[in-house]
C-alpha cells in the first residue's frame, strides 16, 4: 500500500475511534441524566467565583431601565438565590435565569411548560438529553449574536489552498520517500501552526460562534418535541444547520479522548477557520432569528430548573394579582426559616431588638416579590401582589469598599430610591436602619422627612425598620407599626421567636447581649446604670 493510503487509513481509524468513544460517553451521560430528577441533582455544574452569568443581561440592560440594580441584588443575596435555583444544563439557561432574577421584562417562565416537564417523565428526559448535548461553555458570550456584533476579521479565500496542503503534500512521494516525508511534515507543520495562531487570536469569539451554532440546533430539536407549549417558531436558518455536526470539539472537556482526536484532525485541515467565518456571516444576517432560538433554549432550561427547584421546597405557591397579602411566607435561603402572615395597608415601620428578625422579614418579602416576577414561584401558602420594581437600602458594604463613608453611602442609596419612585409605575421599597451613619437628632429628623416623602407616593409600598422608637410618634398618622420581640429563658439567655406582631416594641437587648457574650462585668453594669439615668432624663 502506498504511503498516502496508509496516511488516509490512519486518519479514518482515528476518526472512528473518536466517534465510538463519543457515543459511549453519550450513553453513560444519558444514564446519569435519568437519575437527576429524583435525586434533585445537577449535571456537572462548575463552581467558582470566576464564572460569570451576566453576559446576556449586560446586553439587555442597555435598552431596559427597569431591573434589579446591584444594590438590591447584593442586599437580597440574589447570587446565592441564583445558585440555589441553578439546575440548568446549559450556559444559555444560566444566563437566561440570571436575567430573569434581575426582573428583566419578558424573561419569566412558561407555566404550561413547567407542568409538562414536571409531570411527563418521557418529555422531561427528552428535554434533558437535548439540553445536556448543548451543555455548558463556561463564561461563554454566545448571547452577543442576539445583539449587534461587530468584527473586523475578514475571510481569506487563499486559506482554502493552505488547508489542502496536507493532502497535496502526498503527491511529493512520487519524487521519493525522503522528499515525501519531508514535504508532509512541512505541510502539517505549516497548517498546524496557522491553526494554532488562528485559535489563539480568535479563541473567545471562536468558542462563542460554535456554541451559538449548537444553540440553534438545540432550539430546533426542542421545538420539534410534541407539546412544546411555546408559541415561537423562529425561521429556520438552514444554511447553518449542517455545521452542528462539526461542533464536537466545542466541549472544553480535556478528559474526553474522542473529542481531542477530532479536534486534532480539524486543526490539521484548518476546518475551524472556514467554519468560523462562514458561521459568523450567517449569524450576522440572521440576528433576529438567532435571538428567538437563544430564548427558546433559555425558556426550556429555566423551566426545567424551576420545576426541579419547586421539588426541593417544603411548600410553595404561584403568585396571584391583588392587594398585597401573604400567608406562611418564609425566607427561601434559610435552613430553618420561621413563617409569617402579613397584609399590607399602608407604609410600615418595624421595630424590635437586635437580631429579632426585622431585616430577615423585609428580605423575605422583597425576595419573594423578585421570585414571583422571575419564576412565578413564592415560598408561601398565599401570595397576592401587584407586579412592580423592588429597591432596597439595607447593606452598603460594596459602597464602603469603594471609599464612601457609611452616611454618604446611605445618602446615595436612598437618593436613587427617591428618583426611582418618581417615574416607576409600581415600587416596593425596603429600608433598614435608615441613616444609621449620623447623629441621633439629625437621623430622626431626616428619616421622618424621607420616609414621609417615599410613603406619600400612592404607587409605592414601603417597608422600613428602625431602632429609633421616636419615629413611631412622628409617623403615627401615616404608618402602621409592627415589631418583633424576644424573651429571657430560665437560663437567663435571650431567645427570639421571629414572629411579626402589630404594634411597637417595648424591649431592647443590646446591653443584655454584652452579658451573654461575656463582656467584663463592670462594662455591663456601667451600661445598665447609664441607661437608667438616660431614661430618667427623658421622663
Amino acid at each position: 500500500m502506498p504511503w498516502w493510503g496508509t496516511y488516509i487509513l490512519i486518519s479514518i481509524g482515528l476518526l472512528l475511534i473518536g466517534v465510538v468513544l463519543a457515543i459511549w460517553d453519550k450513553i453513560k451521560r444519558k444514564k446519569r441524566i435519568k437519575t437527576l430528577w429524583n435525586n434533585q441533582k445537577t449535571l456537572n455544574r462548575p463552581k467558582g467565583n470566576h464564572i460569570k452569568y451576566n453576559q446576556y443581561f449586560d446586553y439587555l440592560q442597555i435598552n431596559n431601565k427597569h431591573y434589579i440594580d446591584d444594590i438590591t441584588w447584593n442586599d437580597l443575596d440574589l447570587h446565592r438565590m441564583f445558585t440555589k435555583l441553578n439546575y440548568n444544563f446549559t450556559t444559555v439557561g444560566e444566563e437566561y435565569m440570571y436575567a430573569s432574577l434581575r426582573n428583566i421584562p419578558n424573561h419569566t417562565v412558561n407555566e404550561l411548560l413547567i407542568k409538562k416537564i414536571t409531570n411527563d417523565q418521557h418529555f422531561r428526559e427528552s428535554v434533558s438529553f437535548i439540553l445536556a448535548d448543548l451543555g455548558r461553555s463556561t463564561n461563554n458570550n454566545a448571547s452577543r449574536f442576539a445583539f449587534r456584533h461587530k468584527s473586523d476579521e475578514q475571510y481569506n479565500p487563499w486559506m482554502i489552498i493552505v488547508s489542502l496542503l496536507p493532502f497535496l503534500s502526498l503527491f511529493s512521494f512520487y519524487f521519493g520517500i525522503s522528499v515525501g516525508i519531508f514535504t508532509v511534515i512541512l505541510a502539517i507543520s505549516i497548517v498546524m501552526s496557522l491553526s494554532m495562531r488562528f485559535k489563539s487570536k480568535s479563541e473567545l469569539l471562536y468558542d462563542d460562534i460554535f456554541y451559538a451554532v449548537k444553540i440553534i440546533d438545540t432550539a430546533s430539536d426542542l421545538l420539534n418535541l410534541k407539546e412544546s407549549h411555546l408559541d415561537t417558531k423562529p425561521p429556520n436558518i438552514r444554511s447553518i444547520k449542517f455545521l452542528s455536526y462539526l461542533m464536537l470539539s466545542d466541549d472544553n472537556n480535556e478528559t474526553n479522548f474522542a473529542l481531542q482526536i477530532i479536534n486534532a484532525l480539524k486543526m490539521l485541515f484548518m476546518t475551524d477557520y472556514h467554519i468560523y467565518h462562514y458561521a459568523l456571516r450567517i449569524l450576522r444576517k440572521n440576528q433576529a432569528s438567532y435571538t428567538e432560538y437563544y430564548q427558546v433554549v433559555g425558556q426550556y432550561d429555566l423551566s426545567y430548573s424551576v420545576g426541579m427547584y419547586r421539588r426541593t421546597l417544603p411548600y410553595y405557591t404561584l403568585p396571584e394579582i391583588g392587594p398585597f397579602h401573604t400567608e406562611e411566607i418564609y425566607h427561601p435561603l434559610l435552613t430553618h426559616p420561621v413563617a409569617n402572615d402579613y397584609t399590607h395597608n399602608r407604609g410600615i415601620l418595624l421595630t424590635g431588638s437586635n437580631a429579632s428578625g426585622k431585616s430577615t422579614f423585609m428580605k423575605t418579602i422583597a425576595l419573594n416579590i423578585v421570585l414571583a416576577q422571575a419564576i412565578n414561584t413564592t415560598t408561601s401558602e398565599v401570595f397576592r401582589y401587584q407586579p412592580g420594581h423592588v429597591l432596597t437600602s439595607m447593606n452598603l458594604e460594596d459602597s464602603l469598599a469603594k471609599g464612601d463613608s457609611y452616611f454618604i453611602a446611605e445618602i446615595k442609596s436612598i437618593k436613587r430610591i427617591i428618583r426611582a419612585i418618581e417615574h416607576l409605575p409600581v415600587t416596593y421599597i425596603f429600608i433598614d436602619e435608615i441613616l444609621r451613619g449620623t447623629n441621633t437628632k439629625e437621623r430622626i429628623s431626616s428619616a421622618t422627612a424621607i420616609l414621609n416623602h417615599i410613603n406619600s407616593n400612592k404607587n409605592t409600598t414601603l417597608f422600613a425598620a428602625t431602632h429609633d422608637i421616636e419615629l413611631t410618634e412622628l409617623l403615627k398618622d401615616t404608618f402602621d407599626f409592627y415589631y418583633f420581640r424576644e424573651h429571657l429563658t430560665e437560663n437567663n439567655n435571650i431567645e427570639f421567636d421571629y414572629t411579626i406582631r402589630k404594634g411597637i416594641t417595648t424591649t431592647s437587648n443590646a446591653i443584655e447581649l454584652m452579658r451573654i457574650y461575656d463582656y467584663p462585668e463592670h462594662i455591663y453594669q456601667d451600661a445598665k446604670s447609664t441607661l437608667a439615668t438616660l431614661k430618667k432624663l427623658n421622663t
